[in-house]
């Protein structure tokens, strides 16, 4: 009987993570599946400032499909035409609140958001990011264009 020395478990716990934490690229939205990356839009949702109180919870593209969270920030794949998207919001919760603050159930404090926000055309192969509202607004002075996007500078 031949005695072999075991293998590392370095490949199971590298495939592991890999399969938890997911291959990092945009998410897939409705109708993206199987489209190679240059004939989509890619568009980055930050989070909002701290400032406002408020933070993004998901976003849902065209009235349709499912609804994305949006933890710290994410980016989508998106198929180039014009796209609105429909927000759910969750209050920040100040420091004073304490003790209150951590009784109070988190999916009471869900807001529904804007709805069918127009985020504007978009193109394939090119990268978008979504602005702070006061920026979409000033294009629609400047513009008569509403639009919550912005192309991303290289």
């Amino acid at each position: 009987m031949k005695i072999t020395k075991a293998k590392s478990p370095r490949g199971l716990v590298a495939a592991l993570l890999f399969i938890l934490v997911g291959c990092g690229g945009p998410t897939r939205t409705s109708g993206t599946a199987g489209l190679a990356a240059d004939e989509l839009a890619t568009l980055t949702v930050p989070q909002l400032p701290s400032e406002s109180h408020l933070k993004i919870r998901t976003i849902q593209f065209d009235n349709a499909g499912d609804d994305y969270k949006v933890g710290d920030g994410r980016d989508f794949y998106l198929l180039p035409r014009n796209h609105t998207a429909t927000f759910t919001l969750e209050p920040i919760l100040p420091k004073e609140a304490g003790f209150i603050g951590a009784l109070l159930p988190k999916e009471a404090l869900i807001l529904p958001g804007p709805r069918n926000l127009p985020l504007g055309a978009m193109s394939a192969g090119k990268a978008y990011e979504l602005v702070p509202p006061i920026q979409g607004f000033d294009k629609l002075i400047e513009t008569g264009e509403i639009t919550l996007v912005r192309e991303k500078a290289k």
